[in-house]
């Protein structure tokens, strides 16, 4: 495929969007253990009081996670290599057959998923029955929900791909979401009953949000036809596209400023109800260090995480493609040297005026709002059956996409270590193993292993690591010798 023709693709890609657009997960592995601390507040910010530590320190730490099942490299052990590799054979017309990649043949919607989610420097303390957690983060998130099975067709095969031909396609509440932001979380956890060997706990997280770049493709209706590899008919496109771009509209020249482009606010709230080993309340003395560990049979928890959305109203367009239709002919022929002028292109092949589609200069993306249950069991000392449950919940088209998520994590640890396997079901479709080991404070993992190791197809891959300074509780004085649990000194 040469570059002509790369971009001919790339602009049919965007016209069945009518638009241009300038992936971790729950890190099973790190949040389930007892020794989470801060982190817990990822998964459910009741589950801080529940943790061995009573000061945990979050240094640094982060999660890269990307998935997708349109396209895909075949197993094998020079996968990574393959995918890395630049390909020689780009700039000339033989590029897709020397292409080591293929795309899943059926006609299911498709799904792409980025999330990169760096944990900033992060505090949690916990008082008797209280938890209190400051954390920052900066995420990254990009996601296409309900794609339509032709576009990783056309993006593999090329627009002379006549099987497509004279079909008429109808495709309805697709979107394509990209956002970029800083978040500063204030946690707070709370034991609000604790009697004989029955704890319950509520926790809350607000989040302050700095929007960086944000954009959406919010498809309520396209039907189309493709006549030939340059003719193709609309018969209604029903759309709306957001930009809040690092990008000078105008010349596609990169452009960091303003740095913050909008602002929002989120929560996150979680319950958790834990059994415990002991049937008494374990009192403590006046030193934080003496608030002792009340360790649990089992414990069940449920959260719903990022309930909020982000303003933008700082280089800001938004277009509206309301009910149109066209017979576009040498469609492919749009320029694609500047997004203004790519839009008006498409403005006036719809509504015969290049600024009819423009709506405004404000867009709002909601957050990826899910819903997630847990639930850990001790089975014997230090080995644990951990499981969770995770289902997205949609508001709105322009908004992110995390998919769901059904997992079984059995895990060992004490303070020095800590293994975890989790095995588990992405977007209902996909089974993954995943690998995570703790050396006292430094966690390294993922959730997809195979992926790492060539033994699947590659659709993507995961990694995450946190690496903490924590004390445990019970312990007063000296570290080594420890003290008693209710000691004052």
């Amino acid at each position: 495929m040469n570059i002509k023709v790369k971009y001919r693709v790339l602009s049919l890609f965007i016209l069945l969007t009518t638009s241009v657009i300038a992936v971790g997960q729950n890190m099973t592995g790190l949040t389930f253990s007892t020794y989470s601390g801060v982190t817990s507040t990822v998964l459910n910010p009741a589950m801080m009081t529940g943790s061995r530590v009573y000061i945990d320190i979050n240094v640094l730490g982060g999660n890269s996670f990307f998935d997708n099942d349109m396209i895909f490299f075949p197993s094998g052990e020079k996968v990574l290599r393959q995918i890395w590799n630049k390909d020689p054979n780009f700039n000339n017309g033989d590029y897709k057959y020397h292409r080591n990649y293929t795309y899943f043949n059926n006609t299911h919607d498709k799904y792409g998923y980025l999330d990169m989610h760096l944990l900033g420097p992060s505090v949690m303390v916990q008082a008797g029955k209280h938890a209190f957690a400051l954390s920052t983060a900066f995420r990254s998130m990009h996601s296409g929900n309900n794609i339509p099975y032709q576009i990783p067709v056309l993006m593999y095969e090329d627009l002379d791909y006549e099987e497509l031909y004279l079909k008429d396609f109808n495709n309805n509440n697709y979107s394509f979401v990209s956002m970029t932001w800083t978040e500063l979380n204030l946690s707070y956890a709370f034991n609000y009953y604790e009697r004989y060997d029955n704890r319950f706990t509520f926790g809350v997280t607000l989040k302050a949000l700095f929007g960086h770049e944000g954009a959406y493709v919010a498809v309520k209706n396209l039907n189309f036809k493709m006549i030939d590899q340059n003719t193709i008919q609309f018969n209604n496109a029903n759309s709306e596209v957001g930009l809040a771009l690092p990008v000078d509209y105008e010349t596609n020249n990169y452009e960091p400023k303003p740095l913050t482009k909008g602002f929002g606010a989120a929560i996150d709230l979680g319950f958790m109800y834990t059994k415990k080993k002991s049937t008494y309340y374990l009192s403590r003395g006046r030193k934080l260090c003496s608030n002792p560990y009340s360790d649990y049979v089992y414990k069940i928890g449920v959260s719903l995480l990022d309930l909020g959305a982000i303003n933008f109203n700082k280089n800001v367009e938004k277009h509206v493609f309301d009910n149109v239709g066209v017979y576009w002919e040498q469609y492919d022929t749009v320029p694609v040297d500047g997004i203004k002028r790519f839009i008006q292109d498409y403005s006036t092949a719809f509504y015969g005026d290049p600024d009819a589609s423009y709506a405004g200069n404000s867009i709002r993306i909601a957050m990826p709002t899910v819903l997630n249950f847990q639930f850990d069991y001790q089975f014997y000392k230090n080995f644990y059956l951990g499981g969770m449950w995770s289902q997205p919940i949609k508001f709105q088209l322009n908004q992110l996409y995390q998919p769901s998520q059904v997992a079984i994590i059995p895990r060992y640890e004490n303070r020095f270590v800590g293994v975890s396997v989790p095995v588990s079901i992405f977007n209902y479709r996909q089974p993954r193993v995943g690998l995570s080991l703790r050396v006292y404070t430094f966690t390294i993992g993922t959730e997809k292993l195979g992926s790492w190791l060539g033994m699947a197809d590659f659709t993507g891959m995961d990694f995450y690591f946190s690496f903490k300074i924590n004390l445990s509780k019970g312990r007063c004085g000296s570290y080594l010798r420890g003290a008693c649990s209710n000691s004052d000194w």
